[in-house]
Protein backbone atom coordinates (compact mmCIF):
# COMPACT_ATOMS: atom_id res chain seq x y z
CA UNK A 1 0.00 0.00 0.00
CA UNK A 2 3.09 2.02 0.11
CA UNK A 3 2.47 2.63 -3.88
CA UNK A 4 -0.50 4.74 -3.65
CA UNK A 5 -1.38 6.95 -0.83
CA UNK A 6 -4.46 5.42 0.95
CA UNK A 7 -7.42 6.00 2.89
CA UNK A 8 -10.23 4.51 4.30
CA UNK A 9 -13.85 5.68 5.24
CA UNK A 10 -17.03 4.25 5.87
CA UNK A 11 -20.76 4.23 6.77
CA UNK A 12 -21.47 6.66 4.56
CA UNK A 13 -25.27 4.76 4.42
CA UNK A 14 -25.75 7.00 1.20
CA UNK A 15 -29.60 7.47 0.01
CA UNK A 16 -31.56 9.86 -2.19
CA UNK A 17 -32.37 11.76 0.62
CA UNK A 18 -28.89 11.99 2.23
CA UNK A 19 -28.03 15.64 3.50
CA UNK A 20 -26.21 17.83 0.79
CA UNK A 21 -23.45 18.84 3.25
CA UNK A 22 -22.48 14.90 3.35
CA UNK A 23 -22.27 14.19 -0.23
CA UNK A 24 -20.51 17.95 -0.94
CA UNK A 25 -17.73 17.08 1.83
CA UNK A 26 -17.68 13.39 0.44
CA UNK A 27 -17.19 15.00 -2.97
CA UNK A 28 -14.43 17.38 -1.90
CA UNK A 29 -12.85 14.62 -0.04
CA UNK A 30 -12.52 12.40 -2.87
CA UNK A 31 -11.06 15.49 -5.21
CA UNK A 32 -8.58 16.09 -2.49
CA UNK A 33 -7.34 12.70 -2.86
CA UNK A 34 -7.04 12.18 -6.65
CA UNK A 35 -4.71 8.96 -7.74
CA UNK A 36 -5.00 7.90 -4.37
CA UNK A 37 -6.72 3.92 -3.09
CA UNK A 38 -9.64 5.48 -1.64
CA UNK A 39 -11.16 2.45 0.31
CA UNK A 40 -14.83 2.41 1.97
CA UNK A 41 -15.14 -0.10 4.78
CA UNK A 42 -18.60 -1.16 4.71
CA UNK A 43 -21.52 1.43 4.49
CA UNK A 44 -20.80 3.42 1.77
CA UNK A 45 -24.65 3.02 0.66
CA UNK A 46 -27.70 2.34 2.86
CA UNK A 47 -30.37 1.04 0.28
CA UNK A 48 -32.23 -0.87 2.79
CA UNK A 49 -33.51 1.94 4.83
CA UNK A 50 -34.77 3.62 1.75
CA UNK A 51 -35.86 1.41 -0.83
CA UNK A 52 -35.50 -2.07 0.64
CA UNK A 53 -37.90 -3.94 -2.20
CA UNK A 54 -36.62 -2.01 -4.74
CA UNK A 55 -33.76 -3.82 -7.32
CA UNK A 56 -30.78 -3.00 -6.36
CA UNK A 57 -29.06 -2.02 -10.03
CA UNK A 58 -31.94 0.96 -9.75
CA UNK A 59 -31.49 1.91 -5.97
CA UNK A 60 -27.78 2.39 -6.64
CA UNK A 61 -28.27 4.02 -10.18
CA UNK A 62 -30.83 6.69 -8.04
CA UNK A 63 -29.02 7.26 -5.17
CA UNK A 64 -25.84 8.61 -7.44
CA UNK A 65 -28.35 10.30 -9.49
CA UNK A 66 -29.92 12.25 -6.84
CA UNK A 67 -25.90 13.44 -5.41
CA UNK A 68 -24.72 14.38 -8.85
CA UNK A 69 -21.57 16.19 -7.10
CA UNK A 70 -20.27 13.14 -5.35
CA UNK A 71 -20.75 10.96 -8.51
CA UNK A 72 -19.06 13.45 -10.47
CA UNK A 73 -15.85 13.08 -8.01
CA UNK A 74 -16.25 9.66 -8.06
CA UNK A 75 -16.10 9.34 -11.27
CA UNK A 76 -13.75 11.54 -12.41
CA UNK A 77 -11.06 10.03 -9.40
CA UNK A 78 -11.64 6.83 -11.28
CA UNK A 79 -11.04 8.07 -14.23
CA UNK A 80 -7.64 9.90 -13.58
CA UNK A 81 -5.90 6.55 -12.35
CA UNK A 82 -7.48 6.33 -8.51
CA UNK A 83 -8.47 3.27 -7.15
CA UNK A 84 -12.21 2.63 -5.58
CA UNK A 85 -12.56 -0.38 -3.18
CA UNK A 86 -15.09 -1.23 -1.19
CA UNK A 87 -16.29 -3.62 1.13
CA UNK A 88 -19.52 -4.92 2.03
CA UNK A 89 -21.06 -3.82 5.01
CA UNK A 90 -24.09 -4.87 6.93
CA UNK A 91 -26.37 -2.22 5.29
CA UNK A 92 -24.92 -2.76 1.53
CA UNK A 93 -24.06 -6.65 1.47
CA UNK A 94 -25.05 -6.62 -2.06
CA UNK A 95 -21.43 -4.72 -2.18
CA UNK A 96 -19.84 -8.03 -2.49
CA UNK A 97 -22.09 -9.64 -5.75
CA UNK A 98 -20.20 -10.93 -8.30
CA UNK A 99 -22.11 -8.31 -10.85
CA UNK A 100 -21.79 -5.04 -8.30
CA UNK A 101 -18.84 -3.74 -9.86
CA UNK A 102 -20.28 -3.63 -13.58
CA UNK A 103 -23.72 -1.89 -11.97
CA UNK A 104 -21.54 0.44 -10.01
CA UNK A 105 -19.36 1.72 -13.08
CA UNK A 106 -22.85 1.99 -15.28
CA UNK A 107 -24.10 3.99 -12.36
CA UNK A 108 -21.12 6.23 -12.70
CA UNK A 109 -20.57 6.49 -16.32
CA UNK A 110 -17.53 5.29 -16.26
CA UNK A 111 -15.66 3.18 -18.94
CA UNK A 112 -12.11 1.24 -20.05
CA UNK A 113 -9.20 1.06 -17.37
CA UNK A 114 -11.22 3.12 -15.24
CA UNK A 115 -13.95 0.14 -14.30
CA UNK A 116 -10.63 -2.09 -13.51
CA UNK A 117 -9.78 -0.15 -10.74
CA UNK A 118 -13.26 -0.46 -8.73
CA UNK A 119 -12.61 -3.52 -6.78
CA UNK A 120 -14.94 -4.97 -4.29
CA UNK A 121 -15.43 -7.70 -1.86
CA UNK A 122 -18.28 -9.07 0.36
CA UNK A 123 -16.03 -9.47 3.67
CA UNK A 124 -12.42 -8.31 3.71
CA UNK A 125 -9.49 -6.71 2.05
CA UNK A 126 -6.03 -8.07 2.68
CA UNK A 127 -2.75 -6.52 1.56
CA UNK A 128 0.32 -7.68 3.09
CA UNK A 129 -0.10 -7.23 7.23
CA UNK A 130 -3.07 -5.17 6.80
CA UNK A 131 -6.92 -6.21 7.22
CA UNK A 132 -9.62 -4.25 6.37
CA UNK A 133 -13.63 -5.02 7.01
CA UNK A 134 -16.51 -3.37 7.81
CA UNK A 135 -16.43 -5.46 11.23
CA UNK A 136 -20.14 -6.34 11.89
CA UNK A 137 -19.11 -9.68 11.23
CA UNK A 138 -18.02 -9.22 15.23
CA UNK A 139 -21.93 -7.67 16.30
CA UNK A 140 -24.40 -10.53 16.81
CA UNK A 141 -27.15 -7.93 16.45
CA UNK A 142 -26.35 -7.67 12.54
CA UNK A 143 -23.70 -10.74 11.67
CA UNK A 144 -24.88 -12.42 8.99
CA UNK A 145 -25.17 -16.43 9.41
CA UNK A 146 -21.88 -16.36 6.78
CA UNK A 147 -20.01 -13.68 5.50
CA UNK A 148 -20.31 -14.84 2.11
CA UNK A 149 -23.91 -15.26 1.68
CA UNK A 150 -26.34 -12.34 1.43
CA UNK A 151 -29.10 -14.33 3.55
CA UNK A 152 -31.77 -13.92 6.23
CA UNK A 153 -31.71 -10.81 7.52
CA UNK A 154 -30.27 -9.29 10.96
CA UNK A 155 -31.82 -8.26 13.79
CA UNK A 156 -30.04 -5.00 12.66
CA UNK A 157 -30.96 -4.76 8.61
CA UNK A 158 -34.87 -6.35 10.12
CA UNK A 159 -35.05 -3.23 11.71
CA UNK A 160 -33.63 -0.79 9.33
CA UNK A 161 -35.79 -2.22 7.00
CA UNK A 162 -39.25 -2.59 8.71
CA UNK A 163 -38.71 0.42 10.86
CA UNK A 164 -36.55 3.45 9.57
CA UNK A 165 -37.70 2.60 5.64
CA UNK A 166 -41.50 3.07 6.54
CA UNK A 167 -41.06 6.07 9.05
CA UNK A 168 -38.04 7.81 7.63
CA UNK A 169 -36.74 8.18 11.31
CA UNK A 170 -33.20 7.70 9.61
CA UNK A 171 -32.35 9.41 13.50
CA UNK A 172 -31.99 6.29 14.87
CA UNK A 173 -29.44 4.63 12.94
CA UNK A 174 -26.82 6.71 15.24
CA UNK A 175 -28.95 5.73 18.45
CA UNK A 176 -28.81 1.46 18.36
CA UNK A 177 -27.54 1.29 21.87
CA UNK A 178 -30.40 3.10 23.96
CA UNK A 179 -32.76 1.82 25.34
CA UNK A 180 -36.43 1.95 24.50
CA UNK A 181 -37.57 4.26 26.98
CA UNK A 182 -35.16 6.80 25.98
CA UNK A 183 -35.62 6.50 22.00
CA UNK A 184 -39.69 6.47 22.75
CA UNK A 185 -38.89 9.80 24.41
CA UNK A 186 -36.60 11.02 21.77
CA UNK A 187 -38.99 10.62 19.26
CA UNK A 188 -41.66 13.32 20.20
CA UNK A 189 -38.21 15.43 20.24
CA UNK A 190 -37.33 14.09 16.78
CA UNK A 191 -40.71 13.75 14.94
CA UNK A 192 -43.21 15.70 16.79
CA UNK A 193 -46.33 15.07 15.58
CA UNK A 194 -45.57 11.43 13.62
CA UNK A 195 -43.82 10.24 16.90
CA UNK A 196 -47.09 7.83 17.61
CA UNK A 197 -46.49 6.08 14.46
CA UNK A 198 -42.69 6.23 14.64
CA UNK A 199 -43.54 4.47 18.01
CA UNK A 200 -46.30 2.14 16.73
CA UNK A 201 -43.21 1.14 13.77
CA UNK A 202 -40.98 0.30 16.43
CA UNK A 203 -43.23 -2.00 18.16
CA UNK A 204 -44.42 -3.56 14.78
CA UNK A 205 -40.48 -4.29 13.79
CA UNK A 206 -39.99 -5.37 17.39
CA UNK A 207 -42.73 -8.17 17.19
CA UNK A 208 -41.97 -9.04 13.79
CA UNK A 209 -37.94 -9.63 15.06
CA UNK A 210 -39.85 -12.08 17.84
CA UNK A 211 -41.27 -14.04 15.48
CA UNK A 212 -38.74 -15.00 12.78
CA UNK A 213 -36.35 -15.80 15.85
CA UNK A 214 -35.41 -18.87 17.80
CA UNK A 215 -36.78 -22.25 15.64
CA UNK A 216 -38.30 -19.42 13.18
CA UNK A 217 -34.47 -18.27 12.40
CA UNK A 218 -34.28 -19.60 8.40
CA UNK A 219 -30.47 -19.28 8.12
CA UNK A 220 -29.26 -23.23 8.69
CA UNK A 221 -28.41 -23.92 5.73
CA UNK A 222 -26.45 -20.47 4.56
CA UNK A 223 -22.99 -21.72 6.36
CA UNK A 224 -22.97 -24.87 3.86
CA UNK A 225 -23.57 -22.13 1.44
CA UNK A 226 -20.57 -20.07 2.24
CA UNK A 227 -18.53 -22.96 3.58
CA UNK A 228 -19.00 -24.06 -0.39
CA UNK A 229 -17.72 -20.28 -2.01
CA UNK A 230 -14.78 -19.88 0.40
CA UNK A 231 -12.25 -21.29 -1.85
CA UNK A 232 -12.78 -19.69 -4.51
CA UNK A 233 -12.87 -16.25 -2.01
CA UNK A 234 -9.80 -17.27 -0.53
CA UNK A 235 -7.90 -17.55 -4.25
CA UNK A 236 -9.62 -14.16 -5.95
CA UNK A 237 -8.28 -12.34 -2.59
CA UNK A 238 -5.25 -14.41 -2.17
CA UNK A 239 -5.31 -15.43 1.22
CA UNK A 240 -4.72 -19.19 2.28
CA UNK A 241 -8.05 -20.99 2.71
CA UNK A 242 -7.66 -21.39 6.49
CA UNK A 243 -7.27 -18.10 7.27
CA UNK A 244 -10.38 -17.16 5.78
CA UNK A 245 -11.88 -20.17 7.65
CA UNK A 246 -10.39 -19.42 11.17
CA UNK A 247 -11.71 -15.69 10.69
CA UNK A 248 -15.51 -16.97 10.21
CA UNK A 249 -14.66 -18.95 13.45
CA UNK A 250 -14.40 -15.83 15.29
CA UNK A 251 -17.87 -14.66 14.42
CA UNK A 252 -20.50 -13.59 16.39
CA UNK A 253 -23.49 -15.97 16.57
CA UNK A 254 -26.38 -13.84 15.26
CA UNK A 255 -29.32 -12.49 18.07
CA UNK A 256 -31.99 -13.93 15.98
CA UNK A 257 -30.31 -17.59 16.12
CA UNK A 258 -32.16 -17.28 20.07
CA UNK A 259 -35.76 -16.40 21.03
CA UNK A 260 -34.25 -15.75 24.62
CA UNK A 261 -31.29 -13.26 23.42
CA UNK A 262 -33.82 -11.17 21.25
CA UNK A 263 -36.34 -11.12 24.02
CA UNK A 264 -33.68 -9.28 26.52
CA UNK A 265 -31.94 -7.32 23.51
CA UNK A 266 -35.54 -5.40 22.71
CA UNK A 267 -35.86 -5.30 26.07
CA UNK A 268 -39.18 -7.07 26.29
CA UNK A 269 -38.40 -7.92 30.21
CA UNK A 270 -38.87 -4.24 30.70
CA UNK A 271 -42.00 -3.85 28.14
CA UNK A 272 -43.69 -6.15 29.87
CA UNK A 273 -42.99 -5.17 33.77
CA UNK A 274 -43.83 -1.29 32.12
CA UNK A 275 -47.60 -2.62 31.22
CA UNK A 276 -47.73 -4.86 34.15
CA UNK A 277 -47.33 -2.06 36.86
CA UNK A 278 -49.92 0.47 34.56
CA UNK A 279 -52.59 -2.41 34.80
CA UNK A 280 -51.62 -2.61 38.44
CA UNK A 281 -52.54 0.86 38.85
CA UNK A 282 -55.26 1.59 36.30
CA UNK A 283 -56.82 -1.95 38.36
CA UNK A 284 -55.77 0.06 41.80
CA UNK A 285 -57.84 2.77 40.76
CA UNK A 286 -61.08 0.72 39.57
CA UNK A 287 -61.13 -0.95 43.07
CA UNK A 288 -59.44 -3.98 42.37
CA UNK A 289 -56.84 -4.25 44.92
CA UNK A 290 -56.09 -7.57 44.93
CA UNK A 291 -55.48 -7.73 41.48
CA UNK A 292 -54.11 -4.64 41.36
CA UNK A 293 -51.16 -5.15 43.83
CA UNK A 294 -50.39 -8.43 42.41
CA UNK A 295 -49.90 -6.91 38.83
CA UNK A 296 -48.22 -3.85 40.11
CA UNK A 297 -46.05 -5.71 42.35
CA UNK A 298 -45.00 -8.48 39.46
CA UNK A 299 -44.56 -5.51 37.61
CA UNK A 300 -42.32 -3.96 40.21
CA UNK A 301 -40.33 -7.18 40.48
CA UNK A 302 -39.86 -7.51 36.86
CA UNK A 303 -38.32 -4.14 36.37
CA UNK A 304 -36.03 -4.33 39.77
CA UNK A 305 -34.53 -7.96 37.98
CA UNK A 306 -34.12 -6.01 34.73
CA UNK A 307 -32.45 -3.04 36.02
CA UNK A 308 -29.71 -5.06 38.52
CA UNK A 309 -28.73 -6.48 34.93
CA UNK A 310 -27.66 -2.96 34.06
CA UNK A 311 -29.76 0.39 32.89
CA UNK A 312 -28.46 0.11 29.79
CA UNK A 313 -27.55 -3.66 29.07
CA UNK A 314 -26.25 -2.78 25.40
CA UNK A 315 -24.54 0.89 25.64
CA UNK A 316 -21.08 0.78 23.94
CA UNK A 317 -20.69 -3.26 24.05
CA UNK A 318 -20.09 -2.92 19.57
CA UNK A 319 -17.10 -0.93 19.97
CA UNK A 320 -15.86 -2.69 22.65
CA UNK A 321 -16.56 -6.39 20.56
CA UNK A 322 -15.37 -4.45 17.64
CA UNK A 323 -11.60 -4.14 19.41
CA UNK A 324 -11.48 -7.50 21.47
CA UNK A 325 -12.11 -8.93 17.95
CA UNK A 326 -9.59 -7.03 16.29
CA UNK A 327 -7.43 -7.85 18.95
CA UNK A 328 -8.34 -11.82 17.71
CA UNK A 329 -8.05 -10.74 13.86
CA UNK A 330 -4.76 -9.87 14.21
CA UNK A 331 -3.67 -12.65 16.49
CA UNK A 332 -5.23 -15.51 14.40
CA UNK A 333 -3.81 -14.33 11.12
CA UNK A 334 -0.92 -12.04 11.82
CA UNK A 335 -2.15 -8.96 10.66
CA UNK A 336 0.00 -5.88 12.62
CA UNK A 337 -2.90 -3.22 11.33
CA UNK A 338 -6.66 -4.25 11.65
CA UNK A 339 -9.22 -1.60 10.50
CA UNK A 340 -13.13 -1.34 10.83
CA UNK A 341 -15.50 0.74 10.64
CA UNK A 342 -19.64 -0.02 11.60
CA UNK A 343 -19.19 1.24 15.31
CA UNK A 344 -19.66 4.72 14.11
CA UNK A 345 -16.84 5.39 16.67
CA UNK A 346 -13.37 6.15 15.86
CA UNK A 347 -10.98 4.68 17.51
CA UNK A 348 -7.15 4.06 17.29
CA UNK A 349 -4.94 1.88 18.98
CA UNK A 350 -2.01 -0.77 18.88
CA UNK A 351 -2.92 -2.55 15.96
CA UNK A 352 -6.49 -1.43 15.88
CA UNK A 353 -8.16 1.50 13.89
CA UNK A 354 -12.26 2.20 13.40
CA UNK A 355 -12.89 4.77 11.19
CA UNK A 356 -15.77 6.32 12.66
CA UNK A 357 -18.56 7.21 10.49
CA UNK A 358 -17.98 9.94 7.51
CA UNK A 359 -21.70 10.71 7.58
CA UNK A 360 -22.27 10.77 11.32
CA UNK A 361 -18.97 12.30 12.51
CA UNK A 362 -20.72 12.86 16.53
CA UNK A 363 -18.87 15.52 18.21
CA UNK A 364 -15.23 14.84 16.20
CA UNK A 365 -13.64 18.41 15.61
CA UNK A 366 -14.51 16.60 11.59
CA UNK A 367 -15.60 13.69 9.58
CA UNK A 368 -13.22 11.37 10.35
CA UNK A 369 -11.25 8.83 8.34
CA UNK A 370 -8.26 6.64 8.36
CA UNK A 371 -4.70 6.87 6.52
CA UNK A 372 -2.57 4.34 6.38
CA UNK A 373 1.02 5.19 6.60
CA UNK A 374 4.25 3.00 6.40
CA UNK A 375 4.40 -0.37 4.52
CA UNK A 376 1.92 -3.56 3.80
CA UNK A 377 4.90 -5.44 6.21
CA UNK A 378 4.95 -2.58 8.77
CA UNK A 379 1.34 -0.04 8.51
CA UNK A 380 0.50 2.39 11.02
CA UNK A 381 -2.75 3.92 10.99
CA UNK A 382 -3.57 8.00 11.47
CA UNK A 383 -6.69 8.79 12.51
CA UNK A 384 -7.39 12.16 9.98
CA UNK A 385 -10.43 14.50 10.19
CA UNK A 386 -12.30 16.14 6.72
CA UNK A 387 -13.26 19.50 8.06
CA UNK A 388 -15.86 21.42 5.60
CA UNK A 389 -14.94 24.49 3.67
CA UNK A 390 -17.39 27.14 5.03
Amino acid sequence: MTQRRTVVLADLHLVRQTPRDVTADLARFVEAHRGARIVVAGDLFDLSSESPWMPRPRALREALLAHPTARAALAEHLDRGGELWLAGGNHDAEVGAPDFPVALAEALEVTGEARSRIRTTPWFFREGAIHLEHGHLYDPDNAPAHPLVVGERSLGVHFVEEFIAPTGAHRYLQANDQTPLSLFLSAFTWYGPRAPYVIYRYFHAAIGAMLKSGPLYRAEGEAAVGAAAMERFAHELGVPRAMADALVGLGATPTLESAARTFTRLYFDRVIATLSMGAGIAALGLGARGTGAAALGLGALLMGASWASGHNRYAGTVAERLAESASRVARTTGAKLVVFGHTHREALGDGYANTGSFSFPRAAPGRPYVEIEGSPEAPRAATRFWRAVA
